[in-house]
């Protein structure tokens, strides 16, 4: 029998009884419905969760730390200290690891942003200019830092939003109202000395020049950050260095005999290779952390509640297998007769065995393909509720789930449609041909 003869026999049997095969087919667009509807709100909420956390910064970027272990010498009494430095050295070797594709160095300092009367605390980064843009810094005025950059700085939204004028008290800053700043375009210096403005600053100490090239956002961590290059930044504390030093009441400076980072930051081109790369940092005995650790921690706390989800649609769709199993097992006993015929004319088991796989797949199919349209329909109804009650329990279906569904949905009709086949391979021709 061709596969053309199967399919038509197959379609016309399950045509001559509409109302049983409706029914079936509608307990596996139930369970299909149901368990692709689930495990879509678990997709929904890592995505949720990973939007939520790239807006702290890029998912694809480790911060590298110095990091001290100790370790057993041969007298079990001595400890000695191993000490893994985050050196030039190490940053090379960042440099030279796979998938890696930019790293930078990275120095911090706290000082005064000025720009006119008004100042506002910041916190200053100093990286590779030429790196800025690749470890996620993003600007929506002005341009980001390139490789060609010696000085200039990139403003975070915060800060210029906090500015405030340090001779007013803060109910007169109130009354005053929010101060007008052109940011781009008016006259900005920076200092370390957090006296500026008042009767204590230092008089001799002048404020530091600059340019702003870009302004960054106010979402994440860079509103309130303040970027420059990092050789700008080593002559900052080079001078505040001299001047903590000149000053008796300042505390003493110590030297470094090695030159070491406090940060490093490593950008990965592939987000999937971020935690390969990340183990290897921390092999070299350094500590690494990444925005991706708290991303699967985030997973992880939702785990058992999306392994509920998919159990709930799996149990729906269990239920549908039994409802194709019964319809199979059914159609056998009402086509004993038909069977035995087929055999005596010359059908083969394998062919009877086909059949009955074939129709039970049909079902499968067919209740696949209406699922997802329907799971489609109920993906929207949850995301329009979602954003109703700002909810962060979205459903995401991306085109795998779907394919997935309707192929699963085919596999379960097929296993659900093995028993009965066999069980009509069995029946013995003569005794069914007798059967009304």
């Amino acid at each position: 029998m061709s596969i053309r003869d199967l399919v038509m026999m197959a379609v016309r049997n399950l045509w001559k009884r509409k109302l049983r095969t409706f029914l079936t087919v509608l307990g596996v667009v139930i369970g299909t419905t149901s368990i692709v509807v689930m495990v879509s709100i678990g997709i929904g909420m890592n995505e949720s969760f990973q939007k939520q956390v790239e807006e702290w910064g890029s998912l694809q970027v480790i911060d590298v730390y110095p990091s001290s272990e100790y370790g057993m010498s041969a007298n079990a009494n001595n400890m000695k200290k191993k000490t893994a430095a985050l050196d030039a050295a190490a940053v090379e070797q960042f440099r030279q690891m796979e998938y890696v594709e930019a790293v930078s160095p990275i120095l911090r300092e706290s000082m005064l942003l000025i720009c006119g009367k008004y100042v506002s605390n910041a916190s200053f980064i100093g990286i590779d200019p030429g790196a800025m843009e690749a470890l996620g810094y993003k600007v929506e005025e002005g341009r980001t830092l390139t490789a060609e950059d010696k000085e200039g700085i990139v403003v975070g939204r915060a800060v210029v939003e906090q500015m405030y004028n340090p001779k007013l008290s803060w109910q007169m800053q109130m009354q005053a109202g929010p101060p007008e700043i052109d940011i781009m375009n008016d006259k900005v210096t920076m200092t370390f000395d957090w006296d500026y403005g008042t009767k204590y600053a230092d008089k001799k100490l002048k404020p530091i020049k600059t340019q702003v090239l870009g302004v960054m956002p106010n979402s994440g961590n860079n509103g309130y950050s303040v970027v420059m290059p990092i050789k700008q930044m080593e002559k900052i504390q080079k001078e505040k260095a001299k001047w903590e030093k000149s000053n008796s009441s300042g505390s003493t400076t110590q030297k470094q005999t090695k030159k070491e980072y406090q940060q490093v930051s490593v950008k990965v081109g592939e987000l999937n290779r971020v935690q390969e790369v990340q183990q290897q940092i921390k092999d070299m005995g350094l500590q690494a952390t990444s925005l991706t650790d708290q991303l699967e921690a985030m997973k992880e706390t939702t785990k058992m509640l999306r392994i509920m989800l998919g159990a709930i649609g799996a149990v729906s769709l269990i239920v549908a297998a039994i409802g194709i199993t019964n319809t199979m097992v059914m159609a056998i006993y009402e086509r004993t007769r038909e069977i035995g015929i087929m055999k005596v004319i010359g059908a083969s088991l394998r062919d009877i065995k086909l059949l009955f796989l074939t129709e039970a797949a049909f079902i499968g199919f067919a209740g696949g393909i209406v699922g997802i349209v329907t799971s489609f329909l109920m993906s929207q109804v949850v995301n329009w509720i979602a954003a109703k009650q700002a909810s962060e329990m979205t459903s995401s279906i991306p085109l795998w789930l779907y394919l997935s569904a309707v192929a699963f949905a085919t596999v379960i009709g097929i296993l659900s449609g093995y028993l009965p086949a066999k069980r009509a391979m069995k029946l013995s021709a003569l005794t069914a041909i007798k059967t009304e």
